[in-house]
């Protein structure tokens, strides 16, 4: 099983992430989130590669933690919108702290923090095939798969978390105050 949780959205690349379900092999789709707009469900499961998806709706922090256990991946990849592509999106660090590889748009920042620290693979995201590929490497590339899972929790725990963020921000502040 892959993982997608969170704003379910066209732009967010939901629509390319079920077309390549129909394109791997025996895994399922983990899905958590509100759609938007909510006729948007519908689209998508009119998807042949809905019947690869477990759909879970809006769930709560306990559930998350569920789903990402569940998951040997997890899926972040947007379409390439100028809010897009310079963001750092919650999703990529939370399944980088949950210790499972990104699959992620090939966004320069994005490759930066996913390749450079080989938690995860950077794929096209308008490109269901590239999806597929990625899921299909790690599914059957376990071992590859678990050690992009450590390397993300250790640079989770060493760099991209609240703790180092929180000092630059208040440092932003004082500076700020000066």
């Amino acid at each position: 099983e892959v993982c997608y949780i969170g704003g379910i959205a066209k732009m967010r690349g939901c629509k390319e992430v079920i077309k390549a379900m129909e394109l791997v092999n025996k895994t399922r789709l983990n899905i958590a989130g509100k759609y938007s707009p909510e006729s948007l469900r519908d689209e998508l499961a009119g998807l042949d590669g809905w019947k690869y998806v477990n759909e879970f709706g809006y769930v709560n922090r306990e559930e998350i933690v569920k789903i990402l256990n569940n998951s040997f991946a997890g899926i972040v990849t947007y379409a390439p919108l100028p809010n897009h592509i310079n963001a750092q999106p919650i999703k990529l660090f939370e399944y980088i702290a949950a210790g499972i590889p990104v699959i992620a748009s090939n966004f320069p920042l994005w490759k930066e923090i996913v390749e450079k620290n080989n938690c995860g693979i950077c794929v096209d995201p308008f490109k269901p095939e590239e999806i597929a590929g990625a899921i299909n490497y790690l599914c059957h590339n376990k071992k590859t798969a678990e050690e992009m899972g450590i390397n993300g929790r250790k640079i989770a725990e060493k760099k991209y978390n609240w703790k180092i963020e929180e000092q630059k921000l208040l440092n932003i502040y004082q500076r700020i105050l000066e």
